[in-house]
């Protein structure tokens, strides 16, 4: 099996992936366990135990996708992500928030979009974002694409830095799919992975211990959107090209 992530070898992923598994495997006893307390009416922490649930949740999904990355790094099949990836969404429903979530948010749009999810899984996402009333002109774009009666239009993006670019790499493509591709390249060499530089995972590869794998999810979404040929972005740091592809590399 080829990695994807060339940052860490295949070893250092399989050992991280037995790690969340592990993690994800505590997480569903502790929730399931508290489920049933609720049924019995008792309660097992000083908060609500409502509450403490849906933090655990959310703590799962965060593990689920740090697999699902790392999964997709270390080069393992995409049908097979596909089901992990509506696993993501089914736990992410009803458990998201905007504030601190954001990114997480476009990463389940984009690889929705690129793996020809079901409908009903853009449905789901796209009533998180709207019970929260995001106006986010990237999301907005990537939700319209698949459903036609999204009636959300922002034409601004909540981080400028680095998702400002997205909406130029757009709207050039009324103009230009070869200056939509351009701009695209530019985005991933000179602007994503640096616009992140206050995400936790930022340079995490350098320490050895944990890397899920860098990957401008987004990038993917909008050429297949778009309709670009991506064939100069083959092999580019940070762009999905096996999932944009998926379908047709089989």
């Amino acid at each position: 099996m080829e990695t994807r992530d060339k940052l860490f070898t295949e070893e250092q992923y399989r050992k991280q992936l037995a790690g969340y598994f592990q993690r994800c495997k505590q997480l569903e006893s502790s929730i399931m366990e508290i489920i049933n307390a609720e049924k019995e009416h008792i309660q097992l922490y000083s908060a609500p135990n409502s509450n403490v649930a849906y933090n655990k949740i959310v703590t799962l999904f965060g593990c689920k996708l740090n697999s699902f990355l790392t999964k997709y790094s270390v080069g393992e099949d995409m049908a097979k992500l596909k089901d992990d990836y509506n696993n993501l969404v089914k736990t992410l429903t009803n458990h998201w928030t905007i504030t601190g979530m954001y990114v997480q948010m476009l990463w389940m749009l984009s690889i929705g979009i690129m793996l020809d999810t079901d409908e009903q899984n853009i449905r789901i996402l796209s009533s998180m974002i709207n019970n929260e009333n995001v106006n986010d002109a990237l999301y907005d774009f990537l939700i319209k694409y698949r459903l036609t009666d999204w009636e959300r239009c922002s034409d601004t993006v909540l981080f400028p830095v680095p998702y400002q670019s997205t909406l130029s790499i757009i709207s050039s493509n009324n103009q230009s799919k070869e200056l939509s591709i351009q701009k695209l390249e530019k985005y991933l060499k000179k602007e994503w992975y640096r616009g992140h530089s206050d995400c936790a995972w930022h340079d995490d590869h350098k320490y050895g211990i944990r890397h899920d794998g860098y990957w401008s999810f987004e990038s993917g979404a909008l050429v297949k959107v778009l309709g670009l040929d991506d064939s100069s972005l083959k092999g580019l740091p940070y762009y999905p090209y096996d999932m944009v592809h998926w379908n047709d590399i089989k």
